[in-house]
């Protein structure tokens, strides 16, 4: 198998169809997750105190979320479009969740109803349970499409 990089711009190979393939790989989503926790290792980020995290290609945010779940505040950026569509699926479907979780527990007075958050959840592993009730919270991550070889917008404050 010829690796993308090498067959033409990563905006051409990741359309719609390669992204949602990459976004439900098992093989990627362990990858990412693997190469994600060893970055946060390496930086020494802190999971009790959030860190503001830039993910540089972050393609369809898989790294986003496991940022997201060690605590951890992200924004991507990636030339591919279509890879910026799945990772804003998953932000805009966890931010849904997280406000159907809060009228839920709302409207039972107090009482939490975790039933619907797990069937809806995208999460591959059981680290929800680390999560008292009540914490649920919605997405850190944010996107930007942006090709890194004429510099990223942003300036020193």
């Amino acid at each position: 198998m010829s690796r993308p990089e090498l067959t033409g711009h990563a905006s051409l190979f990741y359309n719609n169809k390669e992204a949602r393939k990459y976004d439900s790989s098992s093989r990627m989503i362990g990858v990412q997750r693997e190469i994600t926790e060893r970055a946060i290792e390496l930086l020494r980020l802190d999971s009790s105190k959030p860190s503001f995290v830039l993910d540089v290609g972050c393609g369809s945010g898989l790294s986003g979320k496991v940022l997201e779940e060690h605590g951890h505040v992200w924004v991507g950026c990636d030339v591919s479009r279509d890879m910026l569509e799945v990772a804003n699926e998953r932000i805009v479907r966890k931010r849904l969740d997280a406000q159907n979780y809060a009228l839920q527990s709302q409207s039972n007075g107090g009482q939490i109803i975790d039933n619907e958050m797990k069937e809806n959840s995208d999460d591959d592993n059981d680290d929800d349970d680390k999560e008292e009730e009540g914490e649920k919270e919605a997405s850190g991550g944010d996107l930007m499409h942006h090709d890194m070889g004429t510099g990223l917008p942003f300036r020193a404050a």
